[in-house]
């Protein structure tokens, strides 16, 4: 009886964590912690190939967490360009990111939040220009990309409805 319930028990308990899951997660982070010093001396360049490092991280086969990490670092990668003034970089990060996304997340949602800041920013340069109907339509993508963002992390914490309420309150952690 006690071997059949250890058997179920083992069966039954969670995946365990591994030296390289977390070896991997802690070289992403510490090569962001480097990235965010690197930009406080002032060196975009260098912080940027510290993120980009980031890309590299040979994460155990099957690590859902690798798709985060990855999708975390181009969202950053993408806001480096743009506080550099490089919109078109920024975006070709985005998309980077979206085309490798496979689920619905808080990092895919981060990356329309991003899109909607490079379109901002486009559309603030159009608006300075006295491009104002150019600017209007891409404010109205920006709007779109921010409502995007929007609609994934609602769908990440099961929210079904515009006043917030939840899809099934039992779910509320």
């Amino acid at each position: 009886m006690v071997l059949a319930l250890t058997g179920c028990a083992a069966q039954e308990a969670p995946p365990r964590v591994d030296d390289q899951l977390l070896a991997a997660l802690g070289l992403a982070q510490s090569y962001q912690h480097q990235a965010d010093e690197l930009i406080e001396l002032g060196q975009r360049d260098a912080a940027i190939a510290k993120v980009r490092q980031v890309l590299e991280i040979p994460f155990p086969r099957g690590a859902p967490e690798r798709e985060d990490v990855r999708l975390d670092a181009y969202g950053r990668l993408a806001e480096l360009d743009l506080d550099g003034g490089d919109e078109a970089e920024a975006m070709r990060w985005i998309e980077t990111g979206l085309s490798e996304s496979t689920r619905t997340s808080y990092f895919k949602a981060r990356l329309f939040a991003v899109r909607g800041r490079v379109l901002r920013a486009r559309a603030a340069s159009l608006r300075a220009e006295g491009r104002d109907e150019e600017s209007r339509d891409v404010s109205r993508q920006a709007i779109e990309a921010f409502e995007q963002s929007i609609d994934i992390n609602r769908q990440v914490l099961g929210m079904d409805h515009e006043d917030g309420s939840r899809q099934n309150a039992t779910e509320d952690r």
